[in-house]
């Protein structure tokens, strides 16, 4: 008589089920590192094109105007400070003419609006970088009667771009019109033309990376020593009016690449007054930085593009950043 023939089950044994899930679980944990790293590598590639986008609006402007935009107009209009912001100009040299045109070439803070998606509300793709962070959203909202589209780029504009006042018209963006402000000592703010940049076209910065993520800096902001601002707000590609209105738009070598407020409002290291704070605010708000690792990219005036490392000396930074200093320096 045939004995029946003994089966063994079809399934997984335990320890097999856990060497397979041993082995998805190395295999994730080495893919994820090279998967965030592409991801990583496609946001800053994106975030390279918007800024040579921005430089050839910028030069696109030069080649109609014979000039570069004003980084910021102030007249007092009403009793009060109105001025366009250089990514207003160049929006006509983006393929923004639309919103251009929509836009009151007069009256600055006729631009002023609530409706998302208009006017100064507008969130134009380009002035995004991909890897920066909004958490109130694109376009953001002041009050029931103001919202301001973002950037994450700003124009440079020297060694000391901000507080209005402290400016050092030594860059390629700076303040003008009849209520323009500045240092004493700092020369009246133009319209900078190629012819004024001796320092070279490729050894000069156009455009440059903002990064708009510094929790410590937001304490201040809860404090009431930030005109009601987070870092994030503080991204108005169209301010519209107010000396603040240069604190969303340039940047220069004030402070080192990537700098981050370095203390919370109370803590250790901190200033005790809103006089004493500012100083520090200027730094962050001028700074050149962004959320890629390592750096931050930049666009130079001949448009091409770099990615200046966080290692930057800032007195290389500044040779960078000004364009008229006749000293020698090799391109980032």
């Amino acid at each position: 008589m045939c004995q029946p023939i003994s089966r063994r089950s079809a399934g997984f044994t335990l320890v097999e089920l856990l060497v397979v899930i041993a082995i998805i679980a190395t295999l994730i944990g080495l893919l994820l590192p090279a998967v965030q790293s592409a991801r990583e590598a496609a946001r800053r590639s994106s975030c390279q094109n918007n800024l040579r986008q921005m430089s050839i609006g910028a030069l696109g402007y030069h080649d109609a105007k014979r000039k570069f935009p004003s980084g910021y107009t102030q007249e007092s209009i009403s009793g009060a400070f109105q001025g366009h912001s250089l990514f207003y100009f160049v929006l006509p040299f983006m393929e923004q003419r639309q919103l251009f045109d929509s836009m009151d070439p007069k009256v600055p803070r006729n631009n002023i609006t609530g409706s998302a998606g208009s006017k100064a509300a507008a969130a134009v793709a380009t002035f995004v970088c991909p890897s920066d962070q909004f958490p109130e959203g694109n376009p953001h909202a002041y009050s029931a009667t103001e919202r301001y589209g973002v950037t994450s780029y700003r124009g440079n504009a020297g060694s000391r771009p901000f507080f209005a006042t402290s400016s050092s018209n030594d860059g390629m963006f700076m303040t003008t019109g009849s209520a323009a402000r500045k240092a004493t000592s700092a020369p009246n703010g133009i319209s900078v033309r190629i012819k004024d940049v001796p320092d070279g076209t490729s050894k000069t910065i156009l455009f440059a990376d903002s990064s708009h993520v510094d929790p410590k800096f937001n304490t201040f902001t809860t404090a009431g020593w930030n005109s009601g601002s987070t870092i994030s707000t503080w991204s108005r590609w169209y301010p519209a009016g107010g000396d603040n209105g240069l604190g969303n738009l340039l940047c220069g070598a004030f402070s080192p690449v990537n700098y981050k407020t370095p203390f919370a409002h109370g803590g250790p290291g901190a200033p005790g007054s809103q006089s004493a704070w500012y100083t520090f605010q200027d730094m962050r708000l001028s700074a050149i930085g962004s959320e890629h690792p390592g750096g931050a990219s930049i666009s130079l005036v001949d448009g091409s593009v770099r990615f200046l490392l966080d290692s930057t000396e800032q007195s290389l930074l500044s040779l960078y950043c000004t364009r008229a200093d006749a000293q020698p320096v090799s391109a980032p």
